[in-house]
């Protein structure tokens, strides 16, 4: 979901397509939540970022965007991952339909 144009038109789309109790499973770099100052550099990178690498994103706030879909669950966790640079911290887990 980091390179796509519109991330909340994407989920939902995922949403209206599973059959009911379908599953997403996801797992996707996000903005920090945590380190204001990594939150910044984030931010700064991410017009680079998008020529560089097929419009990846690095400020999205994905886990919010599948929290506020409207799945009937939602089990989403927030990670951060040591070495992995920029594509760190991530969100990870299933969304229900």
């Amino acid at each position: 979901l980091c390179s796509v144009v519109d991330p909340a038109r994407s989920v939902a789309e995922i949403k209206r397509v599973l059959k009911p109790g379908g599953q997403f499973v996801f797992w996707e770099h996000v903005l920090s939540e945590t380190d204001a100052f990594f939150a910044e550099e984030q931010v700064r990178a991410t017009p680079m970022q998008i020529k560089r690498a097929d419009g990846c994103h690095l400020d999205r706030r994905t886990g919010d965007i599948i929290r506020k879909a409207g799945f009937k669950s939602c089990d989403l966790e927030y990670l951060e991952l040591e070495g992995f640079g920029f594509l760190n911290p991530t969100v990870c887990g299933i969304a229900t339909a």
